[in-house]
């Protein structure tokens, strides 16, 4: 398999535990901003922020660097045909490894957009809470999109007791992926992930299937297939043609109700 920059972006962040605050989170957000030849900017919290809107979108792409790994160190992994998977005792990492390669992507492909790599979102969504709290960069978007679900399928429109995007917006994005032969559908399953936390501000916020199962734990795998085929479309997707419907001020999701009544266990 050619070690295109997906690939590379993809294995680095995999062969590192990275838990909150340590060493290998830092690490992959350092990789991230030394290869993708773009000004950026690390927040208080530690976020990693790239621009790339260039005055043509208003589109957030979103993906959080830690995992659930209790200590720093090498994470093994293996791939076998069509999938990646952890040759430990330990989780694989493509939560949310996956989604963060995936971004990088992006921004080699040139996709308009702002980028944020966050910090925390495994042990209560601490980044991106940080970002929440500046209404004036959310307010500059009309839809936040993160790579951090699980399974082939799903667009999600509710995250855990609330609305996050509209199903129009929902049905909208299928159907670009489904035209380059993905099958993707509207999911109300979602429990929480970083837009959550963005649902108060931005109009449509959802998450997107990246291929990973068994999240959380030593069983967990990456769908190689399905990952490639991914990000061959999102680099076509008209992000900034995608209807927005969804009143922010009717619908918020109450992230921080939601965290914590899940106390930290969930499913993306």
């Amino acid at each position: 398999m050619k070690k295109t920059k997906l690939i590379k972006a993809l294995e680095f962040a995999l062969t590192l535990k990275r838990p909150h605050g340590g060493t290998g989170e830092k690490a992959l957000l350092q990789y991230v901003a030394d290869n993708v030849g773009l000004p950026y900017e690390f927040d208080n919290a530690g976020n990693l922020h790239i621009d790339n809107t260039q005055d043509q979108s208003s589109t957030l792409f979103v993906a959080h660097a830690d995992t659930v790994h209790r200590e720093d160190g090498v994470n093994i992994i293996n791939h076998a045909t069509g999938k990646y998977y952890a040759g430990i005792n330990a989780p694989l990492g493509a939560d949310d490894g996956a989604g963060v390669a995936l971004l990088v992507h992006l921004l080699e492909n040139d996709v308009k957009g702002y980028y944020l790599f966050t910090v925390g979102e495994e042990v209560g969504g601490i980044g991106a809470r940080h970002v929440a709290s500046d209404y004036l960069l959310l307010e500059y978007f009309d839809r936040a999109i993160a790579f951090d679900r699980r399974g082939t399928s799903d667009v999600i429109t509710h995250q855990g007791f609330g609305r996050c995007c509209s199903d129009k917006f929902a049905e909208a994005l299928c159907d670009q992926l489904n035209n380059q032969g993905l099958l993707y559908m509207p999911s109300d399953a979602g429990v929480y992930t970083d837009t959550a936390e963005f649902t108060d501000v931005i109009s449509e916020c959802t998450n997107i299937s990246v291929g990973y199962l068994n999240e959380h734990r030593k069983e967990e795998t990456l769908n190689l297939p399905h990952y490639l085929a991914l990000a061959s479309a999102v680099v076509s997707v008209d992000w900034e043609g995608l209807p927005t419907y969804r009143d922010p001020l009717e619908d918020g999701v109450h992230s921080v109700e939601l965290f914590d009544a899940w106390e930290g266990t969930k499913w993306h």
